[in-house]
């Protein structure tokens, strides 16, 4: 059946919608009524000098820093290029592509085919050069299958070849109806796209060609995912803490090694071992669970990391996950490690339940705790003293109640102990994963 000669299709919707955008960054006003749409298929080019918010707009767009003023509406997924890598020096090509979502092997050898690397499959990333880190993050964009591509300076680092073959990779994105907004100072081909020039007043846009037939595509077909992100992450923070095992027995090691000297230096008097021990076990514990804390979000802060997280999950979940992650790779094996250092302690097996009671909550709320105020001290100087700082004495509680359980086992006021320990456990489980949530997206606003 033909169609009638006036017949005009329609437009999809737009993917990305600013109105009357005012974006200030501490505390100056960048740019202060931007207002434009991107449907499928189109491309928005971000030009101007440094400092003029190219790099805050992006982050907006991906909803990683919010508006003064004006409201954003975005549709579908996002796939997110930084400066930043992202990238972690001891994992192999192919690991760090199955980090944030597992891909299988075919769809990764084909990412790195196509962009010369299936030789590095099994290299360390530490071993590449800076412009082939850049083309395994090119390969993470490729494989996300996302909307929505927020690339901030994606040419960095890349030789003409590359440069040629990332136009090409654009292009088809684009004409798979997928929309791209880029901020570059590299000159690469974009055909028919927006262009927003930041620093001047007002601000200069150069809308596409009206002949552009971009509106015309479909959305691409989304891989469809059968976890919740979530699962995804923890099945990230376990495979990190795996490949750092040295980070992770750390405190294993520093507990046992306080276990074996403090009764050398108390003596053998039994009497004295089984009144200090349940104590020195509860220090040495708290003291062992904060070692592994300074890392926590700073790797993943400084390699970019974060950023893809936030963009892909709520704040407050990354936390959860990174301080459930902790807890298992830190206070459980320092748990099942207590029976043989209570031992040393000529500890009786009276003690030992309540001992493992209090230790279990005490690390539970020592792990929440410690993952809020690392997410609040994140970024500042020094943080390694400052961490312990703020951790130690909001555990005091805890560990008045843990050891005063353990010092009356069979008393009926060892059980009010007990609840008064499970209740902070509960007041931490909420409240704290809530506050590192928010701490970290103000943090990397």
């Amino acid at each position: 059946m033909a169609l009638p000669p006036n017949f005009i299709p329609l437009s999809p919707p737009p993917l990305l919608q600013l109105e009357h955008i005012r974006l200030e960054r501490a505390g100056r006003c960048l740019f202060s009524d931007l207002s434009l749409s991107l449907s499928p298929g189109d491309a928005l080019l971000l030009t101007g000098p440094n400092g003029t918010g190219k790099s805050s707009l992006l982050r907006l767009m991906a909803g990683l820093c919010y508006p003064a003023k004006g409201t954003m509406t975005r549709r579908g997924t996002i796939a997110w290029l930084g400066p930043l890598d992202a990238l972690k020096p001891t994992l192999t090509v192919e690991q760090n592509l199955r980090l944030f979502t597992p891909h299988t092997t075919d769809a990764i050898f084909d990412a790195l085919n196509r962009l010369s690397l299936t030789h590095l499959l099994d290299c360390p990333t530490r071993l590449l050069s800076l412009g082939q880190k850049r083309r395994v993050s090119l390969a993470r964009l490729m494989l996300a299958d996302a909307d929505l591509w927020l690339l901030d300076e994606p040419a960095n680092a890349l030789d003409a070849a590359s440069l040629t073959l990332l136009e090409t990779i654009l292009a088809e994105h684009r004409a798979r109806g997928g929309v791209l907004v880029m901020a570059s100072h590299t000159a690469l081909s974009l055909p028919d796209s927006h262009q927003l020039t930041l620093g001047t007043t007002p601000l200069s846009y150069i809308p596409p060609p009206s002949t552009s037939a971009a509106h015309h595509h479909q959305l691409p077909k989304q891989q469809e995912r059968t976890h919740h992100p979530f699962l995804y992450h923890l099945r990230r923070e376990l495979h990190l803490a795996y490949r750092n095992g040295a980070e992770t027995l750390a405190g294993l090691l520093f507990l046992i090694v306080c276990g074996t000297v403090f009764p050398l230096a108390l003596g053998p008097a039994p009497a004295l071992l089984q009144q200090a021990g349940p104590a020195i076990l509860w220090v040495c514990t708290l003291l062992a669970c904060l070692l592994p804390l300074e890392r926590l979000y700073n790797a993943d802060a400084e390699d970019g990391s974060l950023d893809i997280l936030q963009i892909t999950l709520h704040p407050a979940l990354i936390a959860l996950g990174k301080i459930l992650i902790h807890w298992m790779t830190s206070g459980l094996p320092i748990l099942l490690a207590t029976p043989l250092l209570a031992l040393f302690f000529q500890l009786p097996t009276s003690v030992l339940p309540v001992l493992l009671v209090s230790l279990s909550l005490g690390s539970l709320t020592l792990s929440l705790i410690g993952g809020m105020t690392a997410a609040i001290t994140l970024g500042a100087r020094r943080n390694s003293l400052l961490l312990p700082v703020l951790t130690l004495p909001l555990m005091v509680p805890a560990l008045i109640f843990g050891t005063l359980a353990c010092a009356t086992p069979t008393d009926p006021s060892c059980m009010a102990n007990l609840s008064l320990l499970a209740a902070i456990f509960l007041l931490a489980l909420p409240g704290c994963p809530l506050i590192a949530g928010a701490s970290l997206k103000e943090g990397q606003s």
